[in-house]
């Protein structure tokens, strides 16, 4: 599975918390646009990251 499907797979806030984040974005910034408090953001991209890395470790399953 691609990183971008596996993204699309997580819950929104997990996504857009990874987003934000590979692009740079700060924890505060990270908090304020999902409405956390900014004490949050480490879990939640820890979490966000480890859901990630199930979903990408999953085997590809082609369909004819």
């Amino acid at each position: 599975m691609n990183r971008e499907l596996a993204l699309s797979e997580l819950t929104p806030a997990y996504a857009v918390a990874l987003r934000l984040r590979d692009q740079g974005v700060d924890h505060a910034a990270i908090a304020a646009r999902l409405d956390l408090p900014v004490e949050a953001v480490p879990n939640l991209l820890e979490l966000a990251q480890a859901k990630l890395d199930t979903l990408l470790a999953l085997p590809v399953v082609e369909s004819d």
